[in-house]
C-alpha cells in the first residue's frame, strides 16, 4: 500500500491527541479497517427518531470524509487498532481522534469511527464463533445515549473515548448482572500466591500518607477537590508522607510493604522467598475488567455468578490471552465505608471478596456517585438514604473517602462466596486501629442514622 509517512500524515490531518505507540501501528498498517457509508449510517440510526436535518448533518460530514483520501483512511487505520489490533494497540487516558486539520467534519471523527467498529469488530467475533446475541446489543448501551444527547443538543463528542470504543468495538459483555472487559493491570504492587494464602507487595519505592494510601501527585494537586470551602472526602493539596515503601529482590527472595487487603498500605515489611511463592501477577497482565452498571443485584451471589461467566467465556472464545484474574476500581471497595454500614450491607460482604488496595485516587467518585454533582455544598447534597446522610457528617467533620482498586483470582471462584477469601479477621482489627488512630471511629459515632 502506497501511503505518506505518519508525520507527513498527521501534520497535515492534526489529530488531537494521538497515542505515540500508533506510530508504530501505521508502519505496519496496510490498508485494512473500516469505514461505514452513507446507507450504512442510516440503517444503524434507523432505530432512533431522529429529525431529517440532524441526519443529512450526519450524511454530509461522512460524504466529505469519503471524498478525502487522507481522512477516509485515517479513520480506517484507527478502526483497525481498535478493532483487528485491539489487545496489541490498547488505548487508555486521554486520546481523541477527532481532527483540526479539515473542516467541521473533523468534529464528528469520533463518532464515525465508533460506528465503523461496530461493522468492523462483527468479523472477528464471528471468526471466533462468539454467538450474535452476547454482542448484538452492547453498542446501543452507548448509541442510545450519544443519540439522545445529539438529537437534543446537535453535541456529537463522544465522552471518554476508551470507555466507549469497549462496547462500540464489541469488547465488553454483559453477564448475568456485570459487565466484562479485558483490560491491562497498570497496578504498582506484585501479588504472590502460595497454595490458598495470597500476598500483595509494592513492587516500587511509593510515598504512603497516615491513612495507608499512596500519594499521587496528579490527585493531590487537583483543584478540583476543594469545592466552597471543603475538601469532599478529596485528599489534602499537600498530604504528608508517613514512610516511603521499600521494594528489594535478589535470586532468592522479593520483599516489600505488605498490602492490607482491606485497602491500604501497611509498614510492615514481608519477605517472599520465591521458590515457596509464586507471582500471580505484575504490571501490565491482562485482567479482566469488572464495571457495575446501575441497578439491582450487587450481591456477593451475582458478583460470583458473573465472574464465573465471564472467566469461561473469556477461556473459551480468547484462549490466547493469558488472563490473570479480575481488576476493578470503584468507591464501593473504600474500607471506610465498613464504619458507616452494617456489617451485613452487600456493599460491606462485596468489599470483603476481594483484595483490594490503594490506587492513590480521591474520593470525587464517591461524592459524585451518592451525591450527584462535585459542585454541591455539604449543606445542598441529597439526604434520602442513610448513606448520604451519614457521609455528608463524615465529610463535614473532616473524614476522608477514596476510591479503591481490587484483584481477584480464578482460583478463587469456587469458594464460598459467605465468608471473606483474602481478608482475615487480623486485617480488620488492624483496619479498626488505623480508623481509630484517624480520629474516623469519632466521626462515625456522630453519624447516627
Amino acid at each position: 500500500m502506497e501511503k505518506s509517512s505518519y508525520r507527513t500524515w498527521t501534520e497535515k490531518l492534526r489529530p488531537m491527541a494521538l497515542p505515540a505507540e500508533f506510530q508504530k501501528a501505521y508502519e505496519e498498517w496496510e490498508g485494512e479497517g473500516s469505514l461505514i457509508n452513507v446507507n450504512e449510517l442510516k440503517g444503524i440510526l434507523s432505530r432512533y427518531d431522529l429529525r431529517t436535518e440532524k441526519l443529512e448533518t450526519l450524511c454530509r460530514y461522512l460524504e466529505e470524509i469519503w471524498e478525502s483520501r487522507e481522512v477516509s483512511e485515517y479513520v480506517k487505520f484507527i478502526c483497525w487498532t481498535q478493532c483487528d489490533r485491539r489487545y496489541e494497540y490498547f488505548i487508555d487516558g486521554n486520546v481523541d481522534f477527532n481532527l483540526s486539520g479539515i473542516g467541521d467534519a473533523g468534529k464528528a471523527i469520533n463518532f464515525f469511527i465508533c460506528l465503523s467498529c461496530m461493522r468492523q469488530s462483527e468479523k472477528d467475533l464471528i471468526r471466533r464463533k462468539i454467538p450474535s446475541e452476547l454482542y448484538e446489543k452492547i453498542p446501543y448501551r452507548m448509541l442510545d445515549g450519544q443519540i439522545e444527547k445529539y438529537s437534543r443538543t446537535g453535541e456529537l463528542k463522544v465522552d471518554d473515548m476508551p470507555w466507549s470504543l469497549n462496547f462500540y468495538s464489541h469488547s465488553i459483555y454483559l453477564f448475568d448482572r456485570f459487565l466484562f472487559v479485558p483490560c491491562r493491570y497498570d497496578g504498582i504492587y506484585d501479588f504472590y500466591r502460595k497454595d490458598d494464602e495470597v500476598v500483595g507487595v509494592t513492587a516500587q519505592k511509593l510515598a504512603v500518607d497516615n491513612m495507608g494510601q499512596v500519594i499521587n501527585d496528579e490527585e493531590s494537586a487537583s483543584d478540583s477537590t476543594e469545592k466552597n470551602g471543603y475538601y469532599y472526602g478529596g485528599f489534602e493539596p499537600e498530604r504528608k508522607i508517613k514512610f516511603i515503601t521499600q521494594y528489594n529482590e535478589d535470586a532468592e527472595n522479593v520483599s516489600g510493604n505488605r498490602l492490607s487487603p482491606c485497602g491500604y498500605i501497611t509498614e510492615k515489611i514481608v519477605v517472599l522467598e520465591k521458590r515457596k511463592w509464586n507471582k500471580i501477577l505484575t504490571k501490565d497482565d491482562w485482567m479482566i475488567g469488572f464495571h457495575i452498571p446501575e441497578g439491582e443485584g450487587y450481591t456477593p451471589e451475582h458478583v460470583r455468578i458473573s465472574m464465573k461467566l465471564a472467566m469461561d467465556f473469556f477461556r473459551t472464545y480468547y484462549p490466547e490471552i493469558d488472563f490473570k484474574g479480575f481488576w476493578s476500581a470503584s468507591w464501593l471497595y473504600d474500607g471506610r465505608l465498613s464504619m458507616l454500614l452494617s456489617e451485613d450491607s452487600n456493599i460491606v460482604r462485596v468489599q470483603r471478596q476481594f483484595f483490594n488496595y490503594s490506587g492513590g485516587w480521591n474520593g470525587e467518585m464517591a461524592y459524585i456517585e451518592l451525591f450527584g454533582d462535585l459542585s454541591l455544598k455539604l449543606d445542598e447534597v441529597p439526604m434520602e438514604t442513610t448513606l448520604q446522610r451519614r457521609v455528608s457528617v463524615f465529610l463535614k467533620g473532616g473524614g476522608r473517602l477514596c476510591e479503591t482498586g481490587m484483584v481477584y483470582f480464578p482460583e478463587e471462584l469456587d469458594k464460598s462466596f459467605e465468608e471473606m477469601i483474602y481478608i482475615t479477621s487480623q486485617d480488620l482489627d488492624a483496619e479498626e486501629k488505623l480508623f481509630e488512630r484517624n480520629g474516623w471511629k469519632e466521626l462515625v459515632y456522630e453519624t447516627g442514622n
